[in-house]
């Protein structure tokens, strides 16, 4: 007589159970991602605008590219001086992006706060540089000053894929030596249903001598590079990333984070979604430690070189890429996760 093994029986149909639930996370995987693609914004319907200040206008950039979606904004590249009414002249800057705009239309980032005036937008610079025997900085205004100033523009389209700016931008030291080059490209993806890719690639190239960089050293801070500062306008806007939540590829963080190695960082808030920043693989010093700040606005900043410094030798260029993604929801709704793996697969080719 052969007796029953319900228990044997579940064991052995255990592979093929799996085997089914594999292929339909595949399938649905799979639906996805076409059914992003199909609703991806067509190239077609971008725009790059040249936006102009009128003569003695205060408080715009003398110049600036906005791109467009259709009839919404996404971003807008300031090439030409900004300055905000009733600051010092010292503070003047160009060379960053801002606004950043959700995918509504909302205004993500901040200009000349009045917590840290030098913050703007989304931007790129550093506490300390040391160059031509002496110490200066283009984070914030230093004697000598050390300026990033517009060059030419190399490339400004809208392609079969998205809108690509690329920009020749010099470091000029004392307002009349040029210490660096410093070329930006940046390459606007059209939206999917969850989110918006931006990429952005640094590249700097010392000339007539090395250079080297570092990360802020008060407090162990170590900021330094690419910086995201979130709105933080009394107001109706509320302070948008104040106590916004911040998830990292580690999970959630509770309170402001310093020198911790994450592979991407994301603030977001009921009202506005969300932006992380994604470091690509190739990224010198990769995994970077992070500055994440929710405690009076939003901060974002894959400190490098931080605290260890960079010595970059005269004509010999340094690639810093990274992707920003402007998403709706929070960080699992907005699918950060995925979009960072997907950006990774797309840089380890």
């Amino acid at each position: 007589m052969t007796v029953a093994d319900p228990a044997g029986r579940q064991l052995r149909d255990l592979p093929r159970v799996w085997a089914v639930v594999f292929a339909v996370v595949l399938a649905a995987a799979a639906l996805l991602g076409l059914l992003a693609d199909l609703s991806r914004t067509p190239a077609s319907a971008m725009s790059i605008v040249e936006e102009m200040a009128p003569p003695g206008r205060e408080g715009r950039p003398s110049a600036a590219l906005t791109v467009l979606d259709g009839d919404r904004k996404v971003l807008t590249y300031v090439y030409g001086d900004a300055l905000a009414p009733g600051a010092e002249p010292r503070f003047a800057r160009s060379a960053y992006i801002h606004p950043l705009y959700s995918l509504d239309g909302r205004v993500l980032t901040e200009d000349f706060p009045r917590d840290h005036l030098h913050h703007h937008g989304l931007f790129w610079a550093w506490p300390v540089v040391e160059v031509r025997g002496i110490v200066t900085s283009n984070w914030e205004p230093a004697e000598p000053p050390l300026r990033q100033r517009f060059v030419r523009w190399i490339e400004r389209r809208v392609t079969a894929a998205g809108a690509r700016l690329a920009v020749e931008n010099t470091w000029k030291l004392g307002d009349s030596e040029d210490v660096a080059e410093e070329t930006v490209s940046l390459f606007v993806h059209g939206a999917t249903p969850f989110g918006r890719a931006v990429d952005v690639e640094i590249s700097l190239r010392p000339v007539g001598g090395p250079m080297t960089l570092r990360g802020a050293p008060a407090d162990s801070k170590g900021y330094s590079g690419l910086c995201f500062r979130g709105l933080a306008r009394e107001g109706w806007d509320s302070r948008v990333f104040k106590g916004a939540a911040m998830t990292t590829d580690k999970g959630p963080l509770s309170a402001d984070s310093t020198g911790q190695p994450f592979l991407w960082a994301d603030l977001s808030t009921p009202a506005a979604g969300g932006v992380a920043i994604f470091v690509s693989p190739r990224h010198p010093g990769f995994p970077l430690p992070w500055l994440i700040r929710n405690s009076y606005a939003g901060i974002l900043d894959p400190c490098w070189p931080g605290l260890m410094g960079a010595a970059l030798a005269a004509d010999v260029p340094v690639i810093l890429r990274y992707r920003i993604y402007v998403h709706r929801g929070d960080a699992v709704t907005g699918k950060v996760a995925e979009a960072y793996a997907s950006y990774l697969a797309a840089e380890k080719k």
